[in-house]
């Protein structure tokens, strides 16, 4: 029988290595390590910072999603995001957003589908966010003659990226809000029918649960509230790329510091729109190619653009989070195993806990 997740896993690998290879393939080692060596680090600091900021910002934005299923303090929600980026992290196929959403219903007596469906909206926010920074500095780029490495091949090929990532995310948009309106109700009562009659009790539930977790897209005004909750989350994050951005004297190579801030907003936006594509571990490959070749027809040196995109991926993003993540999954008394065991078929997500720390905060009832 076919192991779907080692599967996925392998999948994942490759992906990494493909991109990886290319990023290897167009750069010279030496220039590139020499960079990583004389980069001024103290910026590092309050770029990790400001990358938590942008996590707590999350974290609000996250509260509003759930407002109409349960009123959670951020200071809980935050430790439970952080968890789950942790999880994106070192887990293949973003299968973080599954544990965020199963921690979440675990802790909170919120249903898992529910959760689920609140992370989903949350991440077509992000990829619509992130097509607005697109939108709004691509043109500032071109008038300002920043693009010194492009052609017409290379045109096309941006003209189609972004043709498919707009389709993407609207499209999701779209399909969410209608799954979330009185209109979606003949055509659930329609699909549910497709399923054998032992199981469409079962897929009602489950669907019901997820549309739950939809609420937040009945009306104009709350998803202008969310886009408006999105904008400080990626601002925050254009933040470190720009403070990591000082490390390596990137900002040199722009004619004035306006460019070099929308050369940054650019490459916040196709550095993460990027890892929508499944790959193995926190979307290492496809992020540094994406932000190096972005950096590249702006004029930067490929090794140069190399050792940013890599320094900040894996020491100002990637890092920091998991190491915060493994200091609340000691304080929760949990374990990975554990947080991966509730995305199995046999857990119940949806079930609330019945224990609960000394001051107050539920616990897992797998932990010993």
């Amino acid at each position: 029988m076919l192991d779907f997740k080692r599967l996925r896993f392998w999948i994942g690998i490759l992906i990494s290595l493909l991109f990886l290879v290319i990023l290897v393939w167009s750069i010279d080692i030496r220039y590139t390590l020499s960079e990583l060596k004389s980069a001024n680090y103290i910026y590092v600091i309050p770029a990790i910072a400001l990358y938590f900021v942008s996590v707590y910002f999350r974290s609000i934005r996250w509260k509003l999603l759930l407002s109409h299923m349960k009123d959670i303090p951020v200071n809980r929600l935050y430790p439970i995001v952080v968890i789950g980026y942790m999880a994106n992290n070192l887990l293949p196929v973003r299968l973080g957003e599954l544990v965020r959403a199963y921690y979440l219903a675990r802790r909170e007596s919120i249903n898992g589908a529910s959760s689920l469906a609140s992370i989903a909206v949350e991440r077509v926010y992000d990829g619509l966010t992130l097509l607005c920074f697109c939108v709004i500095s691509i043109p500032f780029l071109i008038s300002l003659g920043a693009f010194k490495a492009i052609n017409s091949s290379s045109n096309t090929h941006a003209v189609i990226f972004a043709f498919i990532a707009i389709s993407m995310f609207v499209g999701a948009l779209l399909t969410l809000t209608f799954m979330s309106s009185s209109k979606f109700i003949q055509f659930r009562i329609a699909l549910i029918k497709l399923f054998p009659d032992t199981i469409q009790s079962k897929i009602n539930s489950i669907l019901g649960q997820f549309l739950e977790g939809l609420a937040s897209l009945k009306t104009i005004r709350s998803q202008s509230t969310i886009l408006m909750f999105s904008i400080p989350v990626w601002l925050s994050e254009c933040g470190v790329y720009l403070l990591v951005g000082y490390s390596f004297e990137i900002h040199t190579y722009f004619a004035s510091p306006i460019i070099f801030i929308l050369a940054i907003i650019l490459v916040t936006a196709t550095s993460n729109l990027i890892t929508a594509i499944p790959s193995s571990v926190g979307g290492i490959g496809p992020f540094e190619v994406a932000a190096q070749q972005t950096l590249v027809v702006l004029g930067l040196n490929s090794s140069l653009a190399a050792a940013y995109s890599g320094f900040i991926h894996i020491i100002a993003l990637w890092l920091p989070v998991n190491l915060l993540g493994i200091l609340f999954l000691w304080k929760h008394n949990m374990s990975m195993k554990t947080l991966v065991d509730m995305t199995t078929p046999q857990s119940e997500p949806s079930e609330p806990y019945n224990n609960t720390y000394s001051d107050g905060e539920m616990r897992d009832k797998t932990c010993k």
